[in-house]
């Protein structure tokens, strides 16, 4: 009987560790086998536990720095939005569009041009056109240091599209370095209307919104003596 006894509990043992090593497998990492009495087979069962120890503190420490990787990321997944949010800001900053006088827009651009840049600017001036109902719009490049034959294109492109809202485009502030290189490229700008400097397209521009208001009077005036007939 007490051999039977002794084979019953270590059968009964060698279950108990089947069953915590399964559970440690499906993911209980707080199963233990906890051996009791003190003989042969506590010795496996004080090994297991101590692998599942050592298991569970590995797999503690991996799922740290996962978290701590993942935390990482979105810190920086959050600071690129930032940036690209700050570059955004700042696209549209450098590419102000106001009205200077009474039908007349600026668009004053300082510094590189870049397509990204001529997109935006090009989205800001159309938006202020059809914003203020302005027929004349100067492009103002004094500041541009460099023209190539992508932003040139860009700029067609601008003014191409302002007159399908009605408004004309007066470029100035070419450079002799920048008109060289325009003629150099082959870029056609003879449908555009160009000034060497600010003040004359301010001068053109005023000139051309004088003419406007003379042309719109005249119709007035015009179409009052048809009537009075």
């Amino acid at each position: 009987m007490s051999k039977e006894y002794n084979i019953d509990k270590i059968a009964e043992r060698i279950n108990r560790i089947e069953d915590v090593l399964a559970s440690v497998a499906a993911g209980d990492l707080d199963a233990r086998i906890n051996a009791e009495a003190e003989d042969d087979l506590s010795g496996i069962e004080a090994a297991i536990d101590l692998l599942i120890d050592d298991l569970t503190d590995e797999l503690k420490q991996r799922e740290k720095m996962q978290k701590e990787v993942e935390d990482k990321l979105s810190k920086i997944q959050e600071q690129q939005k930032t940036i690209l949010q700050q570059q955004a800001d700042l696209l549209e900053l450098s590419s102000p569009v106001s009205k200077v006088w009474d039908n007349v827009l600026i668009l004053p651009v300082i510094g590189t041009l870049d397509s990204q840049r001529t997109q935006v600017m090009m989205e800001n001036l159309l938006e202020k056109i059809v914003e203020t109902g302005c027929t004349i719009s100067i492009l103002d490049i004094t500041g541009v240091p460099t023209v190539d034959t992508q932003v040139a294109n860009h700029l067609l492109k601008t003014v191409t599209s302002a007159r399908l809202l009605g408004a004309e485009c007066i470029i100035s502030g070419i450079s002799p370095a920048i008109a060289q290189t325009i003629v150099h490229l082959g870029i056609d700008l003879s449908t555009i209307k160009t000034k060497a400097t600010l003040q004359d397209a301010m001068i053109f521009a005023m000139k051309q919104n004088k003419r406007s208001e003379n042309v719109k009077l005249q119709s007035l005036f015009t179409s009052s003596d048809e009537k009075e007939e």
